[in-house]
């Protein structure tokens, strides 16, 4: 994705079919763009000097308190407890540590953050060291006691997810239980109420799935949910979780970089005492950046490229691990061994160097690249490999779903590989865990993606001389490579460029864009030469688009490293409910990157990207494939037994990925 800011204006946008916020900003102009080694941060950290509070560490602020700590005062076996410390007013909470010392090992996940979820197996005591820092660098150590004790009801649920956010955040919350998949529990329902704290919005109190906004707090305050499951037998169980909502802090900027429509994640340093840990937590994603003052954003003095750190060598795994934030330790860990098993030709490690750091969130979504902190924003779900990783992750949606529902077509896109799906999805129930190797293609691709925009911006030609005392948005190239493929071998139709701004931008369709039928789409982009639709993306102000060369990246890039194929179709426009089955293909291809007139296009932009890269390659890239018009988009999934005159039915597996993969991006635009 990208994201683009001009002029007390931005305008962002993102990968593949999507588009999304509007910032105000510096009086220069930024741009930013989107999609889609070391060690673990925690046992990286020096423990401060002990301070010990006063008063002492209790559940409710007393005068002269840092923090107050919250907990549930009747955990059980088996459900979810959740471990909280509060700032209280005035005071803020860095570095902080929870060390279990006592009780079976516990999986906080994070156990750098205020709040953790674990779930005690057994009835004992259970006890945590918890260490951390306040806004004047004092330091505390207090000792946590947690006590299970025998669980009184079987047909309580579990309730997963994050257990802090943002003031003003978007999370989830999810119901679950051991039994769900089991007949018994077929016909269950769910009841979500508030408990306690200031109002939220439940929506839709009975699904499984819970989506909510997170309350503007000026401090820091615990919001505390119930959710009820009644069995079709008229049995009912209940669980509660206790959600942080954290305040952004004072001395806060009146016009913030990161605005309330997309405010901050909580993040921190994966390596808490590397070299430009302390540059990364206060430049890249902090509340206080201000859109107006470009002061508070570093120069590349201070957070310079990782190219201009390694004066031009391939990166380290290392190297690259001291620019990597977090929102939770896993996060890092499992990007941490994907540039260590999965990049053999250290592409990733090249393309890394254009950026100044790696933010990777279970809330940032969409994906993005911005050149106002020449960071790339990774959205955590393409990284989990075990259920308590993925229970991490918030499952709100993106936020520009449904900018084309008024339009009537589609254009579904999948990866493909032997005529299959090139990665599955899976569900939520039964839980279970994905190897490395699973999340090589999405996480991939959406990596040839965001750094085709870090390129783009800070090519590898300009890293050894670069200007130390310029910012990122300041210090790039006269002409981009974006704008030499705008003007050497640009696109065409304007019809697309027009319906652009509605899919990528929300802009209200006109009549005559609601009358364009599947077959006019067809036209209008099968006749140009850019391989999916999302590279007519143009923010208002702009001359042309950054999509369009990440866009041909990421495809020829899947194709070369992985043979891995991209089907793109024209269908009639998705129903609620829909699937693949109900999409009739008009027009479509697998591989259009290897199309004549798209080739050349893609030899320019592998030139200025990823130089080491022979442009020869793209000669070999495939003859693009037409999908069957008239067939559906599933049954377009199996091209080799279309050939022999017969259409393979869908497994139950590759229903699921269409649902999942197809729909969901068809929702996201």
């Amino acid at each position: 994705m990208r994201k683009t800011i001009q002029t007390g204006r931005a305008i962002s946008c993102q990968r593949k079919p999507l588009s999304w916020f509007a910032v105000l900003l510096l009086p220069l102009m930024l741009l930013a763009a989107c999609g889609g080694g070391g060690g673990g941060g925690g046992n990286s950290e020096v423990s401060p000097p002990v301070v010990l509070p006063v008063p002492p560490l209790s559940a409710e602020c007393q005068p002269g308190s840092v923090a107050r700590l919250a907990q549930d005062s009747a955990a059980q076996p088996g459900r979810n407890t959740e471990l909280t410390l509060l700032a209280c007013a005035g005071h803020e909470l860095k570095q902080l540590q929870w060390t279990q010392t006592a009780g079976p090992a516990l999986n906080p996940l994070s156990a750098r953050s205020q709040a953790i979820s674990v779930d005690p197996q057994s009835a004992q005591l259970y006890r945590f060291e918890l260490s951390y820092v306040d806004e004047q660098g004092r330091s505390y150590r207090e000792a946590v006691p947690l006590e299970a004790k025998a669980a009184a009801n079987a047909d309580s649920p579990l309730l997963r997810g994050e257990p802090s956010v943002m003031a003003g955040g978007k999370t989830s919350l999810r119901a679950t239980h051991p039994q769900l998949a089991s007949p018994e529990w077929a016909a269950a329902t769910v009841q979500w109420t508030q408990i306690e704290g200031p109002s939220v919005d439940l929506g839709d109190s009975t699904a499984w799935r819970l989506l909510l906004k997170a309350p503007q707090v000026t401090q820091d305050t615990l919001v505390r949910l119930r959710a009820t499951v009644t069995l079709a037998n008229g049995r009912q169980g209940s669980g509660e979780f206790s959600l942080l909502v954290q305040a952004p802090g004072t001395g806060l900027p009146s016009d913030p970089l990161f605005t309330a429509k997309d405010p901050v994640s909580r993040v921190y340093p994966y390596l808490a005492q590397g070299p430009y840990a302390a540059a990364l937590d206060e430049c890249i994603y902090s509340p206080r950046l201000s859109a107006s003052n470009p002061n508070n954003l570093c120069t590349l003095a201070r957070l310079p490229l990782l190219g201009q750190a390694t004066t031009g060598a391939v990166p380290t795994v290392e190297q690259v691990m001291q620019r990597v934030l977090v929102s939770n330790d896993w996060m890092g860990e499992v990007f941490e061994r994907f540039l260590r098993e999965q990049d053999p030709q250290q592409d990733f490690r090249r393309m890394l160097s254009s950026v100044t750091a790696i933010v990777i969130g279970g809330r940032v979504r969409p994906s993005f690249y911005w050149n106002a902190t020449g960071a790339i924003y990774l959205d955590a779900s393409n990284l989990w490999l075990t259920p308590e990783q993925r229970d991490s992750v918030s499952e709100s949606p993106d936020p520009r779903s449904n900018f084309g529902a008024a339009l009537n077509y589609a254009s579904p896109w999948r990866y493909v590989k032997d005529n299959n799906h090139a990665y599955a999805s899976l569900a939520r129930e039964p839980r279970v865990s994905r190897n490395l190797a699973e999340v090589v293609y999405p996480l991939g691709s959406l990596l040839f993606h965001e750094l085709t925009h870090a390129a783009d911006f800070m090519p590898p030609r300009t890293h050894a001389s670069l200007p130390s005392n310029k910012r990122v948005y300041e210090a790039g190239p006269a002409r981009s490579l974006s704008q030499s493929l705008y003007e050497q071998l640009p696109f065409y139709s304007s019809e697309m460029q027009g319906l652009a701004k509605v899919l990528s931008f929300g802009a209200t369709p006109t009549a005559l864009q609601q009358s364009y039928t599947p077959g006019d789409i067809a036209n209008f982009f099968g006749r140009d030469r850019v391989n999916d639709d999302y590279a007519y993306s143009v923010p208002d102000g702009e001359r042309y688009s950054r999509e369009d060369a990440a866009m041909l990246l990421e495809e020829a890039m899947m194709q070369l490293r992985y043979g891995v194929l991209r089907d793109y179709a024209v269908t009639n426009k998705l129903q609620d409910g829909a699937l693949s089955a109900d999409l009739i293909v008009n027009w479509g291809q697998r591989g259009r990157i290897g199309e004549a007139a798209i080739k050349p296009r893609v030899k320019l932009v592998l030139a200025e990207a990823m130089p080491w890269v022979s442009s020869s390659l793209v000669d070999g890239l495939a003859a693009p494939q037409p999908l069957r018009s008239g067939l559906s988009w599933g049954a377009n999934l199996d091209q080799t037994a279309l050939a022999a005159g017969r259409i393979r039915p869908l497994s139950a597996q590759q229903r699921f990925n269409e649902l999942e993969q197809t729909t969901r991006e068809l929702r996201s635009r």
